[in-house]
């Protein structure tokens, strides 16, 4: 993940990504999204697929969003291990 990325933007592109996947929207067309509001195309495809692996493990309860906060927790960790790698220069093995 790329370190410039305030959470506040994190947690609108996963909100965005989640509701794409929630509606039927193919995987490619959520990452193209995130593409073109200027992700690299290889970061944007391993965030939708964290969003849309955490939406399987916690489907939510009949649209009201019971997953929500646990795919947005796991993000976090994503997000937070990426920051360290960053910080530590080990190398970016979540890619």
């Amino acid at each position: 993940m790329n370190p410039e990325r305030d959470d506040q933007a994190i947690e609108q592109a996963a909100n965005k990504a989640a509701a794409g996947l929630r509606s039927g929207r193919p995987r490619a067309s959520v990452v193209q999204d995130l593409v073109e509001n200027g992700w690299a195309e290889p970061e944007a495809q391993e965030f939708v697929l964290s969003v849309e692996t955490a939406m399987q493990e916690n489907p939510t309860d009949g649209g009201n969003g019971g997953g929500a906060a646990s795919w947005a927790v796991w993000i976090a960790g994503l997000l937070i291990f990426n920051a360290l790698s960053y910080a530590f220069d080990w190398g970016w093995i979540i890619w």
